[in-house]
């Protein structure tokens, strides 16, 4: 790989640690505060209000102060923010430092998804693929090192490897080059009919789609990241180290998934693709729901991070492939939407969680994969009409 692709998975390793850090301790965070599960979704919004700021700073620093200066920047606000949160400030410097975190998190990952996509153009799906492993590898770590440092009585130390790790990735990205390659090698995506839509209204209508199954994925895995432990713990009766595996075992399933993906995606096209993996999430998710035994429940975990592993990084690509002339827009948009779906969502599901028992909420939870479904067999039906409308006027 391209020294650029290995920085570009050490920085997703990195968020994807930082992703899931306050999640698999947040039954003791929160008992630290005295607090309900209400507190782990303002910290939640807090993080998506700084996704807001962090998407379209993007543009602006990479245009004056160059992609390295970004990067760095991206990553020494998570940096900030984490080993901050390992503090155990107050209240509302949690969530400042929420606020920051989604900053820094937003800021990298529209940067760096927006390159990629740029420089890898027939090989996006398999680029994106090896970066989105590398950010499950990161949320396969932090909740396992969580689970050690809850039983030995240093959950803090969470915080604190995750921030160590973003400060030195952020000083090593200033002495790596980065330059956008001048040929393409290695493997590429599996050929997808183009898509050709004339009527503004016809390609505002596929965008809203595109973005909208974005923002839903996005807060079911957010879900998924911050409230698998607290519902194995609620559900079946858990201790919190023995709930916190069940991310774990979602982001071991998540990496396994994406790395299958880039293999995967070279032979299937995306919308099949995206239809079984969207199936497969909701029968999933009402599965956990009717289940008592523990040991079914991760098996289901296992299975949920297998079907949506390739989810975000085939819907991004898919969405850059019918819109060849906005990548750019495009991919940010879908970073920024993404912090909307991984905001909204969390925060219905804590409520949730808090007023309803915890069936009533993963049940809902189904509803969101429904409504992602949905959106998707939407979506593939509207641009496999215009894919073949677009032969037609060829012949």
């Amino acid at each position: 790989m391209p020294l650029y692709v290995w920085l570009a998975c050490g920085m997703y390793l990195m968020n994807g640690m930082a992703t899931v850090a306050l999640g698999s301790v947040l039954p003791v965070f929160i008992h630290h505060y005295q607090l309900s599960y209400m507190f782990g979704s303002d910290l939640v919004f807090a993080q998506f209000v700084g996704y807001l700021v962090g998407v379209p700073l993007s543009p602006v620093l990479v245009k004056t102060r160059g992609y390295p200066a970004a990067i760095a920047m991206a990553a020494t606000a998570t940096g900030i923010a984490e080993i901050a949160f390992g503090a155990l400030p107050t209240v509302w410097w949690c969530i400042a430092m929420s606020f920051i975190n989604g900053v820094g998190m937003a800021l990298l990952q529209a940067t760096i998804s927006t390159s990629l996509v740029e420089w890898f153009p027939a090989s996006r799906a398999v680029v994106m693929s090896r970066t989105e492993a590398a950010f499950g590898l990161g949320c396969v770590i932090t909740p396992l090192l969580a689970s050690w440092f809850i039983r030995v009585g240093i959950w803090r130390l969470d915080f604190f490897v995750v921030g160590a790790l973003a400060v030195l990735l952020a000083m090593v990205t200033f002495m790596t080059p980065i330059v956008q390659p001048e040929h393409h090698r290695g493997p590429i995506d599996a050929p997808t009919a183009a898509v050709n839509i004339a009527r503004r209204s016809e390609k505002w209508l596929l965008f809203a789609l595109f973005m909208f199954a974005i923002l839903v994925y996005v807060g079911v895995e957010s879900c998924v990241n911050n409230f698998f432990p607290a519902i194995f713990a609620n559900h079946l009766h858990l201790s919190a180290s023995a709930a916190s595996l069940s991310v774990s075992l979602f982001w071991i399933s998540m990496v396994i998934g994406r790395m299958a993906t880039g293999w995967v995606i070279r032979r299937l096209p995306y919308r099949p693709y995206l239809m079984l993996a969207t199936g497969g999430t909701l029968v999933v998710i009402l599965a956990i729901s009717a289940t008592r035994l523990a040991f079914v429940a991760y098996i289901e975990a296992c299975a949920t991070g297998i079907f949506m592993s390739g989810i975000y990084v085939v819907t991004l690509v898919f969405a850059n492939h019918s819109f060849p002339e906005m990548t750019a827009l495009v991919t940010r948009l879908v970073t920024f939407f993404a912090g909307i779906g991984g905001a909204i969502v969390p925060t219905v599901f804590g409520w949730l969680i808090t007023r309803s028992s915890t069936v009533v909420a993963v049940l809902c939870l189904g509803a969101f994969a429904a409504i992602l479904l949905i959106t998707i067999i939407t979506a593939s039906a509207f641009t496999r009409s215009r894919s073949r409308l677009s032969k037609n006027a060829v012949g």
